[in-house]
This record gives C-alpha cells, sequence and structure tokens, in this order.
C-alpha cells in the first residue's frame, strides 16, 4: 500500500470480503465516492478470496491481510479452522492491519463485513481512526456485533437494525438508515441492453437462476426437475427462457442429458462475473436465495423474485431478509426444507403464466429498493472523513 500523498484529499480504506455480499456493497460506494468526491484517495483490504480479485478490477489498490473464517463443520473444514487460529494466536491480522493503516493514515475506514473486517476495524479503532461500518442484513452480523462499539457510525438496511443496535454503540456513535449499497449498473442498464449483452431474446419472459458464487446443487437440481415436469406441457415454456447460473462449485447440468422436455431456450454457465448486472437488467424474474446484497440488487431494479432462503446461515439471516419482501407482495418464499421439483414447478407455472401478478410483484420490490444507498453511504462517509482533513 503505497503511502499517502495528497494530505488535503479525503483517504479511505475499505475492507470486507470473502463472498459478493461483502465485496460488491464496497465497490458501490467506492464508485459512488469517486463520483462525490473525485481526488477521494482509496484502499482496499482485504483478504485472499473474492476481493483480491475483484478490488484490483474496479481499478482499487489492494492489500491482503492473512485472515480466514473460524465457522465451519466437518473434517473438510479442519485445516481451515486451524490455519485461522494459528493466525488468531500469532496476530497476524492485527498486526498487518495496523501496519497497513499506519503506513496509510486514513481519514476514515469502510468495513462491509466478513472476517478481514473485524481486525482491520480494530485497528483503525486502537490508531484513532474514526470507523462506518455497514450491516445488510435483518439479523445482525457477527463481525458487526463485534466492532459496534469500535466505530463511529454504522449505515444499516433495515428499521430493525437502527433499533438493534442503537443501544449497542459507543456513546456519540451514528446509526443511519441507509439501505444496502448497489452498483449503479444495476439500477440503469435497460432490460434491452442486458438481453443483448448475454445473447438472449428480448421478446421472451427471461427466468435468471442463481444459487450463490459456489452455487447450490439443491436448487440446481430442483430448477432441472421443475423444468422437466413443465415440459410435459411444451406450450407453458415455449414463451419462457431459462439462463441457470449452476455455480463455479457444480457441473452445468446437460438439456440432453435430461432429455427434451427443458425448454430450448435453457442456458446454464457456472458464473456470470462481470455480466452479473446485464442478467439482472435482463430479468423478468429471479430465482435466488436471499443474501442481502441479492435482495438490495432485485428490489432496487424492481425484480420479482422466487426466494429460496438458506437454511445454513448462520443466525438464519436469510429466512429473516427475505420476509419483508413476502409480506409486501415483491417474492415469493420457499423455505429451503420444502424445495423440490413439484413444488418450484407449481411456482414457476403459477407465475409465468400470470403476467399481471408479475408485474403487481415488480412493483411491489421496486417500492422496497433503495437505489441511492451507496451514495448515502458515500455522502455520510465524507462526512466522518472531511472533519479529520487537515485544514
Amino acid at each position: 500500500m503505497p503511502a499517502a500523498s495528497d494530505i488535503s484529499a479525503p483517504r479511505i480504506v475499505l475492507t470486507g470480503g470473502g463472498t459478493g455480499g461483502h465485496v460488491y456493497p464496497a465497490l458501490a460506494v467506492a464508485a459512488a465516492l469517486r463520483e462525490l468526491q473525485p481526488r477521494t484517495q482509496l484502499f482496499f483490504l482485504g483478504g485472499d478470496r473474492l476481493e483480491a480479485r475483484l478490488a484490483p478490477a474496479a481499478g482499487l489498490p489492494f492489500r491482503r491481510i492473512s485472515v480466514h473464517g473460524l465457522v465451519g463443520r466437518g473434517l473438510s473444514q479442519a485445516p481451515r479452522r486451524a490455519r485461522a487460529l494459528a493466525e488468531l494466536a500469532l496476530g497476524l491480522p492485527l498486526l498487518q492491519s495496523l501496519a497497513a493503516l499506519r503506513r496509510f493514515r486514513p481519514q476514515l475506514v469502510i468495513g462491509t463485513g466478513g472476517y478481514v473486517s473485524g481486525p482491520v476495524l480494530l485497528a483503525a479503532r486502537l490508531l484513532r481512526f474514526p470507523c462506518l461500518a455497514l450491516e445488510g442484513n435483518c439479523a445482525p452480523g457477527w463481525t458487526t456485533c463485534a466492532v459496534a462499539r469500535m466505530v463511529d457510525a454504522i449505515a444499516v438496511a433495515h428499521p430493525e437494525m437502527a433499533e438493534f443496535f442503537a443501544c449497542r454503540v459507543r456513546r456519540g456513535a451514528r446509526v443511519v438508515i441507509t439501505g444496502l449499497p448497489v452498483r449503479q449498473q444495476i439500477v440503469t442498464l435497460s432490460r434491452e441492453t442486458g438481453a443483448a449483452a448475454l445473447g438472449l431474446d428480448p421478446a421472451l419472459t427471461t427466468v435468471l437462476v442463481l444459487g450463490g458464487s459456489l452455487g447450490s446443487q439443491r436448487m440446481n437440481e430442483a430448477l432441472v426437475g421443475a423444468l422437466n415436469l413443465l415440459g410435459r406441457s411444451p406450450a407453458r415454456l415455449d414463451a419462457v427462457q431459462v439462463l441457470h447460473v449452476t455455480g463455479e462449485r457444480y457441473a452445468q447440468p446437460s438439456t440432453q442429458r435430461e432429455g427434451e422436455s427443458l425448454p430450448p431456450s435453457y442456458r446454464s454457465i457456472p458464473y456470470l462475473g462481470s455480466q452479473y448486472p446485464e442478467s439482472l437488467a435482463a430479468a423478468d424474474l429471479v430465482i435466488s436465495r436471499a443474501g442481502a446484497s441479492t435482495l438490495a440488487e432485485l428490489t432496487a431494479r424492481g425484480v420479482p423474485a422466487v426466494l429460496i432462503p438458506w437454511s445454513g446461515a448462520a443466525a438464519g439471516e436469510q429466512d429473516l431478509n427475505a420476509a419483508p419482501l413476502a409480506r409486501a407482495g415483491a417474492a415469493i418464499v420457499i423455505p429451503d426444507r420444502e424445495l423440490g421439483a413439484g413444488r418450484l414447478a407449481r411456482t414457476l407455472d403459477e407465475l409465468l403464466g400470470n403476467k399481471e401478478k408479475l408485474e403487481r410483484m415488480a412493483r411491489a420490490s421496486r417500492a422496497l429498493g433503495k437505489p441511492r444507498a451507496a451514495r448515502e453511504v458515500a455522502a455520510l462517509a465524507l462526512q466522518l472523513a472531511e472533519r479529520r482533513i487537515p485544514a
């Protein structure tokens, strides 16, 4: 990480990682900061996962620290837990964070979640650098709870979380409801642009299926089974195209292997990468898990959804995240334990045959969205940072 140069420009460190739900909000805030104050100097402190690839690709100087999560069960996770314990015992994440922050001397450190945020925000607190944390879930994240008394402000997506943190932050800290930041492309791309970028037919109803960056075998099997059931009445799928993101962990389902009942316009890919905003722009219906970042993107765009909250979420936060969309009529929720080909086929049959219902769901989704969340968080960040800029 290079040393700070222009002492009159805001210097802000971003940290967060592990999953797209922590990395993409950080990138959205970075883009908004550059728009609001082009002279802002930004740096990203992260781990060795998704952020190590996405932050440099977004033009952000990046430095990796040695930190890994302790959560995980089973023998397959034992080496990772042992490595994480060794790093913590040696104090590597904190020492590396202290060294990086001393060199850059930021006016503000922003943590968007994930294990890497903890040691970086703790180091910032020890060095008396102001801190801002983001929490997008309807249930408090472990890292956000751990750092709540260290930060100067917490930006949350839901009123319930504002109430939760109001009595858990240190005296003088602010809790602000902003929504969870989403990338500007999510909001601005047209449906036609998105369809063209992915080679989709804009005249067809597009169903986008997302199982997360690694994918979900359970969702993959349920979808292929549901399409086979619906394919017994071919007219149901004549005007439908399906873009199925299987996840990098799983092989792409084969339409030939599964039989001719899958629609001819079905396509599966392991990972969308940089074309995720285009896929969401092209979608008329999304089937996905219920991570906070995904739901913020769906509602900012106004896309109807079938949500399948992941039952393995640590605090059951995906069920809580999905509930407001279900209450508003923006989504249909299928509990993970009830997911199967038959249940998903009935839900798709109901929605794909009722354009008016899809339009109502889209309006309800849009009413919940906070497309300006990134700018609101960036404005809050600049307020905090500018208090520390020398005159």
